[in-house]
């Protein structure tokens, strides 16, 4: 369990066996959790049959997308999808990396160039919808309606401005009801606004017009990467999240709303206030999946993105990628790699409490194995105390992005109290930082008996 792979032998597999052809992988069903990212095969990015290899190889099970309604519609009332893409979403699925696709953006036939806001205009948007669901059938089941309605992402001027909440809550009213009419067993997903419209109350004010009734599941984009120290975190992520759902909760008669973070991450891009370092970008990807798991009601996070738009370093929009322009793994890759396969199918039990609030321990259960995940939230090192009733059975230890180490009890500080200090066969520690360390097996005979600042200082 959570053995790590020599990844050039199995990419080079995956390449050898992906090609466009094969038999979907069996016992694949709807995922207890997505794990995505934002792929963009829509618009021409990547090598597909080597991205996918990637993707898969990383565990990554499902994939953001889109094909948009001026490429799709060219002319009125004719609507085509280049073979080469269908491809790609169907192999997709094959592989059991599910696809979710954005019925986004305007189509100069309608409202010259305008949203869809006049009735032949959502006539004909929800018309481009179903040419989808009907064109992908069971290889896609989620779709996403529209990407950031609330700016003025992919408009052309003049219209190169936010929607209103009342405009895309009347597009929703119309789309949704002839897509699960066509096919009831496709999710719907609403929203898909900025981390500004969140703050801002534009996702409120569609709720208020109705929007949970005419989508099965919202979802929202939430990047915090321009933030002020802790508030650029993961955990400072963690509590807006839960802020969110109680907003939503107060306008469903206080009952759960399911809810997607359909595009979130931390570009590695230099030379500004609001960069992070691709060691610690890789950090904060770990810290998010794990305590995504930890809020029941999220049921998938795609990052964004999969790939790197380009190679100027100080430019954030071409940094955000786990690979590189050309294929190569950053360390976020190695820490997705890992964290993978525990928030697909792992089941959060709950934090264990430390003195120290920064020192984050979150309990798992895979496979009836308890596994324990721990970092430190504010990135200074920390060394944490366990103790055991079984100091027979060893530990595993494995930081994301690195190899697993398998080590004995056994807790000795000699070094910081000299070398009369008496071992204590039961105890181990353990120095942790910004990485998650994965703690396993046996944890259910384990306890947290200390955590105190590293010894060593700052030092990593």
């Amino acid at each position: 369990m959570l053995k790590r792979t020599v990844f050039a032998l199995v990419l080079l597999g995956l390449i050898v066996s992906l090609g466009y052809a094969g038999e979907p992988p069996a016992g694949e069903g709807k995922p207890d959790f997505y794990v995505g990212v934002c792929a963009h095969f829509g618009q021409n990015k990547g090598i597909p049959p080597l991205n996918l290899a990637l993707m898969k190889t990383a565990g990554i099970n499902s994939l953001r997308d889109e094909l948009s309604w001026g490429g799709v519609e060219r002319a009125r009332g004719q609507y085509a999808i280049p073979p080469d893409k269908s491809a790609v979403f169907r192999r997709a699925a094959e592989l059991g990396i599910a696809p979710m696709l954005i019925f986004d953006y305007a189509n100069g036939h309608y409202d010259g160039g305008d949203r869809p806001r006049s009735p032949e205009a959502l006539e004909g948007y929800t018309r481009y919808a179903e040419f989808l669901v009907k064109h992908f059938g069971p290889d896609v089941r989620l779709y996403e309606v529209w990407n950031e309605y609330d700016i003025g992402i992919g408009m052309s001027e003049p219209f190169r401005q936010g929607g209103s909440p009342e405009d895309y809550v009347r597009m929703l009213r119309h789309v949704y009801p002839r897509l699960k009419k066509l096919d009831p067993q496709i999710t719907v997903i609403g929203g898909a606004c900025t981390a500004g419209a969140v703050h801002r109350g534009w996702l409120e004010e569609i709720v208020k017009l109705g929007a949970l009734d005419c989508c099965d599941v919202v979802s929202i984009h939430t990047y915090n990467y321009g933030g002020k120290g802790a508030d650029r975190t993961p955990e400072a992520w963690w509590a807006w999240m839960q802020d969110v759902q109680k907003m939503l909760r107060a306008y469903n008669k206080d009952r759960e709303v399911p809810l997607l973070i359909t595009e979130m991450g931390w570009p590695t891009h230099s030379g500004q206030t609001n960069s992070t370092s691709p060691e610690l970008s890789a950090s904060y990807l770990g810290r998010l999946y794990l305590l995504a798991r930890a809020l029941p009601f999220l049921r998938g996070v795609w990052w964004y993105d999969y790939q790197d738009d380009g190679w100027q370093a100080e430019y954030n929009e071409d940094n955000f990628g786990i690979i590189r322009p050309d294929l190569t793994p950053k360390p976020s890759y190695y820490v997705m790699a890992d964290v993978a396969e525990l928030a697909r199918r792992g089941e959060c039990l709950g934090r264990v409490e430390a003195e120290d609030p920064a020192v984050w321990i979150l309990r798992f259960r895979l496979d009836d194995q308890e596994i324990w995940a721990v970092w430190s939230a504010d990135d200074r090192p920390r060394q944490i105390l366990l103790e055991t009733d079984t100091p027979d059975r060893p530990l595993v230890v494995h930081q994301l992005g690195h190899r697993p180490v398998e080590r004995g009890w056994g807790h000795r500080p000699w070094a910081s109290k000299g070398s009369g200090s008496q071992l204590v066969p039961n105890r181990a520690s353990l120095v942790v930082d910004h990485r998650p360390w994965l703690i396993y097996p046996d944890m259910d005979n384990v306890r947290l008996v200390g955590a105190t600042d590293s010894p060593g200082g700052n030092n990593e």
